[in-house]
Order: structure tokens, then sequence, then C-alpha cells
């Protein structure tokens, strides 16, 4: 449950019972949202004072990025429905950053012979899932996703990038189940908070992540990466995890992630390559980096014995 309650500074201060997000807490993540939206409106950010204000703050701070067009009308999140849009609005995964070693733009495929109204309605179901799963992840999710953008993809179920924060992109199949779906809002919701948070603190030397030399295996595509990106499979791995533990349980046959054994196993080997790597290149990862891994890594002692028996 969520209570607010003010804080020293002006600040509103949004307790949480219960929740762990982000591998931190609902409160934190507020924090950085009111952090950030206060460097470009410090009196609207003192005077927030409930989660339909933050989400209207926010949504200003994104259109002071200058990334894509805010709608600062709409205070939950949007499906990008108009197909022009569609095409424009693709076109920003295509140039992620210098790092982008995936070109997650080649993946989006303009073949569609796919029902997007059923994708948006599995995708509104998984929403409603969320939210009775864990209503702390549905209100952080209301917040920081502002636009949907459906597309079609022969490989990937989704996607996110630092160059449209706020804008996921989703690929649902039919054949899912509603866990599988509500995996990958999960999964996308961690990425933007941990764009956020990257936002509020520096997290790498990136002149050191394009030596290759740098690079290590990331815990969910298994292959190595710049360390920015198995950073974020790390913490997405272990977000994941920590919702099945709590949420929904550990799945028999999952079809977007592996099988809670497998994604453990995968997540102690990436932790334990990027420590490696760090112990060679300690400048990579500024403080912030090596908190949010040093998190990650105890969810490890954090999990049941079930996680390692689902198979």
């Amino acid at each position: 449950m969520l209570r607010m309650c003010p804080r020293t500074g002006g600040h509103t201060h949004f307790e949480l019972e219960v929740a762990l997000i982000f591998q931190t807490s609902m409160d934190t993540q507020i924090q950085t949202i009111l952090t950030l939206t206060a460097t470009t409106n410090p009196e609207g950010s003192r005077q927030c004072a409930s989660l339909t204000g933050l989400a209207a703050r926010y949504r200003d701070f994104l259109d002071t990025l200058k990334q894509r067009p805010i709608s600062g009308s709409a205070l939950k999140p949007m499906f990008v429905m108009d197909a022009a849009k569609q095409v424009q609005l693709s076109r920003l995964f295509c140039n992620d950053s210098l790092l982008d070693d995936k070109a997650q733009g080649s993946v989006i495929t303009d073949d569609d012979d796919r029902d997007i109204e059923r994708q948006k309605d599995i995708v509104i179901d998984a929403i409603h899932q969320l939210g009775l799963q864990s209503p702390q992840h549905a209100a952080l999710f209301d917040i920081i996703v502002t636009d949907i953008l459906l597309r079609p993809s022969a490989v990937a179920k989704g996607g996110s990038t630092s160059q449209a924060i706020g804008l996921i992109w989703l690929n649902p199949r039919p054949d899912y189940g509603p866990d599988d779906v509500v995996e990958i809002l999960v999964h996308e919701l961690t990425h933007h908070a941990m764009f956020l948070d990257e936002l509020r603190h520096a997290h790498y030397n990136y002149s050191l992540l394009f030596d290759s030399d740098t690079w290590t295996a990331s815990a969910i595509l298994r292959t190595p990466r710049p360390m920015d990106k198995v950073l974020h499979s790390i913490v997405v791995a272990a977000e994941v995890l920590l919702f099945r533990e709590r949420c929904s349980g550990h799945p028999a046959a999952p079809r977007v992630h592996p099988p809670s054994h497998l994604m453990l196993e995968q997540l102690r080997e990436s932790i334990q390559s990027t420590k490696k790597t760090l112990s060679l290149h300690p400048e990579a990862f500024r403080p912030r980096a090596t908190a949010l891994l040093r998190q990650a890594a105890s969810v490890l002692d954090e999990l049941s014995p079930a996680a390692s028996d689902a198979h």
C-alpha cells in the first residue's frame, strides 16, 4: 500500500509497505524522478503531492530532453496506433548509442501481418495483471512508461532505448501466457528505471566501455557485450527473478525469459564475470554502478530453493 507524507525540504515522501522495486524501493524510484524533475521545474517538484502530479512533472521533464514529442495531457501509458508515427518512433531504436552492439533497430521489421488490436488487448490485460500482482510495479509503470509501440519482429519480444526514455516497443505473441507478457513489462520497466537512475547518478566511464577488452557476458543474451548493457541485463534478470519469487511464482515453462534455475545460474556467472572484468578495469564503473551490481548480487541470497528447483 502506498502512503504519502511530507518530507523535510518540501518534497513529498512516498512510503511503501513491503515492496522491492529495482532492488531498492518505490520511495527510491520516486525520489529519483522528483530529483530529475526538480532540475527543470524546482517549484513544481516541491509542490508535487500525488502520483498523478508526479506523472505530469515527469512528462514535462521528458519534454525538456527533446528526444521526441511528449503528450502532457496523457498521464498513463498511451498506445501508438498511428501508422506514420509508428514508423517515425521505430527509427529511434536504430540509433541507440555507440554501444548499440545488438543493432536493435534492425530487429524491428516492416513486414506486418499481425492483429495489432489483439496485441493491444494482450498488453492491456498484462498491465491489469501487473497491478494485481504488484501494485507498486504497476504504479511505477504508469508513471515512467509514457508510450507503447507495437511493432513486429521475428526474434525479439520488445525493447527500450536511452534515446527515447518513456517509450517501449512490444511484440507479444498470441501464444504467450499472461505471466510471460507481465514479465516483458517488468523487463522494460527496469531498463527505464536504470536510464533514469543514470541521469541522476552517473554510472559508467564510457571511454573504457568502448574498449572491447572490457566486454563481458550478459545475464540474458549470454554473449560478450559492453559493460553498460551487461549491468542492465544483470539488474533486469535480478528483478524478474525477484518478481517471480514475490509475485507470480517460478514458472515451469516460461516463454519469454529462461526458467528460474537457468536464469539464476546465468545471473551468477554474469556477476562473477563482471567482477573479474572490474578487477582489471576498476574505473569502468562509477560508484553508483558498483552499488547496483552489489545489490543485484544480493538477490542470489534472497531467492528460495524454489528458484533453483523450478524446471
